[in-house]
């Protein structure tokens, strides 16, 4: 086949992927379920023709587009960078499409084999998202993140580990904030104005009710996470841009690994260039691919840290939602700023009076000291176990494997303490009138 006519289709099909994964989420939006009950009606009763021939018009038109753009871009796009750009926004437009398109079969499917405590998820979700302080987070974030990209650190090389250290901090900071607000305000408020009898009524139990709060935050703090993933992975890419680093093909005769990973080039993944190399289109759209290859090698390397600040986010929500049951938001908001401060300042006491202890045994105040915080270590969640600054700001990037592991253990320990602090909230609810 001709590689102009095989580019081409190939181009196209990169539009209509698009095209497809937009079709969910603007069906969501701008179709309500009268809409579609009173079309289905009409289409079975031998109706519905304008519909379908408005659908037809539609699909014509999406594949005309699909095949004439890969000529149109061609036509504007030339220079390789501006291809690999091209390639590169391309394919963050299609994570955020499958962000969102992965939610909706979410709740779906969840609906589907949880009904009951799916529809208080969702409502839950609705509520959160639908709430001025999710977009003022998510616009405060997006600030604070293209900030961190012009702000000098004086770092000797290594403001691009800062900034991606600052991005991770923000990000998990940010859903702590919408996952405890959401918490206090959708159950605390929901009890004390006595709408949660009403929830109750319909009949749904108490642990359905809590849970489906619990899951309809936490998965809005992780529809935050998505949205803010690609922000913070574009993010990265300006700051790459901004400090003037070179590229991975000019840097990797004249720099060692260790060096270009400090200086924060996020080697592509070999199968992916070669998989565009030899893809048997045009030059251009190699390059194209190439981009596409960049950014998703470059999502490939931080999503395993994404997965630690989302347990992070997890075990604190958790904390939100049992505290949420006996406890107004004030309270609530304060109890669990005051668990994150002392989970992270545990390791600190216990070094310190360790050290106290060793020097002069006989004092009593590090052995109180050391009790105190001992007892705060038994209690208290291990935060500090989910933050990576040592792997992000050594001077070798972790061996993949062990790390992986590392994730993957420390993400079952969040799952564990979170399932822990809702069974002891369960019981806390359980006991509480809400008439």
């Amino acid at each position: 086949m001709n590689a102009t006519i095989y580019t081409a289709l190939v181009g196209a099909a990169m539009v209509l992927l698009q095209v497809l994964l937009a079709i969910p989420w603007l069906w969501y939006l701008f179709v309500t379920r009268e809409q579609w009950t009173r079309w289905s009606e009409d289409v079975a009763q031998g109706g519905g023709r304008r519909g379908l021939g408005i659908f037809a018009v539609g699909a014509v038109f999406l594949l005309v587009a699909g095949l004439a753009a890969p000529f149109l871009a061609f036509t504007g796009l030339n220079d390789r960078d501006q291809l690999e750009t091209a390639g590169r926004y391309y394919t963050a437009a299609l994570q955020a499409q499958i962000t969102v398109d992965l939610f909706l079969l979410g709740f779906w499917l969840l609906l589907i084999f949880w009904p009951k405590g799916g529809a208080v998820a969702l409502a839950a979700f609705h509520e959160s998202i639908r709430a001025p302080m999710f977009w003022v987070l998510f616009g405060l974030s997006t600030l604070l993140m293209v900030v961190w990209i012009i702000v000098p650190y004086f770092t000797f090389g290594e403001d691009y580990l800062v900034v991606k250290q600052l991005g991770y901090d923000t990000i998990m900071l940010a859903a702590v904030v919408l996952g405890t607000l959401g918490a206090s305000l959708s159950i605390s408020e929901e009890i004390e104005g006595r709408t949660a009898i009403t929830v109750m009524s319909k009949p749904v139990s108490r642990q359905q009710f809590m849970m489906g709060k619990f899951v309809g935050i936490l998965v809005s703090c992780l529809f935050l996470f998505g949205l803010m993933a690609v922000v913070f992975e574009q993010v990265l890419m300006w700051k790459h841009w901004w400090d003037r680093l070179e590229t991975l093909e000019a840097a990797k005769d004249t720099m060692s690994s260790v060096t270009a990973a400090k200086v924060g080039i996020v080697p592509t993944s070999p199968a992916l260039l070669w998989m565009a190399a030899n893809s048997g289109t045009t030059s251009q759209m190699q390059d194209l691919l190439r981009g596409v290859a960049q950014w998703l090698s470059h999502a490939a390397d931080t999503l395993p840290v994404l997965a630690l600040c989302f347990s992070h986010v997890m075990v604190l929500v958790a904390l939100a939602v049992a505290l949420a049951t006996r406890v107004p938001m004030v309270v609530n908001l304060v109890s669990v700023l005051i668990v994150y401060f002392l989970s992270h300042l545990t390791p600190v006491l216990l070094a310190v009076s360790n050290r106290a202890r060793a020097a002069n045994p006989n004092r009593l105040e590090p052995r109180l000291v050391g009790f105190v915080a001992q007892v705060f270590d038994t209690i208290l969640p291990d935060l500090g176990a989910f933050r990576m600054d040592p792997a992000l700001l050594s001077d070798a990037p972790p061996p993949p494997g062990p790390f992986l592991g590392y994730v993957g253990s420390v993400t079952l320990y969040g799952v564990i303490y979170t399932s822990i602090v809702l069974l002891v909230g369960l019981i806390l609810f359980e006991d509480r009138d809400l008439a």
